[in-house]
């Protein structure tokens, strides 16, 4: 069953536990600019909006990659990398509507979120249910009953 992570930005605190973890299981190291998730801050407002790879279904990252690394898992829908094949150029990073490609500056390479196999570890450090991983068809059955929320209360 192809699942995805589900983000509620009214819910996040930007405390960046998802980010320290998610640096700490891919790259071993406490640092979150090597994050697959990150978090978009407007301190002065209070908000904060976690960003991670969408898994597009046509990911326009695919046809701007001039190695063809990337594809899709046709079993979960993950977007993947052949990081050893990347050449670092970031054509797939500017291609990406959300910016959720990230650049590891110690491998070379433009990485996302792969959803840890499928139990994400940002998912399961997120104190406050900002992060959810749910069955694709219930994420966008709850993103419209959000949104049909926030609109009748405008």
């Amino acid at each position: 069953m192809n699942k995805q992570i589900m983000i509620d930005a009214a819910k996040c605190t930007g405390c960046g536990l998802c980010q320290v973890l998610c640096s700490l299981s891919k790259s071993h190291q406490f640092n979150p600019s090597l994050a697959r998730i990150k978090i978009w801050r407007e301190e002065t407002r209070g908000v904060f909006i976690p960003l991670t790879c969408q898994q597009c279904v046509n990911p326009p990252c695919v046809n701007a990659c001039l190695m063809n690394v990337i594809s899709k898992d046709p079993i979960t829908g993950v977007t993947v990398r052949k990081t050893e094949n990347c050449i670092g150029c970031r054509a797939c990073q500017i291609a990406c509507p959300f910016e959720a490609c990230s650049y590891d500056h110690l491998l070379n390479v433009v990485v996302n979120c792969d959803q840890c196999g499928g139990n994400p570890a940002c998912v399961n450090i997120c104190p406050f249910g900002a992060l959810q991983y749910l069955p694709v068809n219930e994420a966008l059955n709850t993103c419209r009953d959000a949104e049909a929320v926030r609109r009748a209360n405008l």
